[in-house]
């Protein structure tokens, strides 16, 4: 078992925004669907959080040290 998120996501097709999309790759939920133009969005291609880094507490927490400098 590893991580779970809540992400942002903005729709690529029609620029739809859906707030606390749940994301968490190691159970299987990796996909977002557009409610408006039904376009699938992989949520680890869009957050850059991949299988093993979601396995990995260090790993993120490094990314995210990098994203607030």
């Amino acid at each position: 078992m590893g991580d779970r998120y809540y992400l942002d996501v903005k729709c690529p097709k029609c620029g739809y925004v859906e707030h606390d999309v749940y994301y968490a790759p190691t159970c299987g939920i990796n996909n977002w669907v557009c409610p408006k133009c039904e376009t699938v969005v992989d949520l680890g291609e869009y957050s850059g959080i991949s299988y093993e880094d979601a396995s990995n507490l260090d790993i993120i927490q490094t990314m995210v040290d990098k994203v607030r400098k």
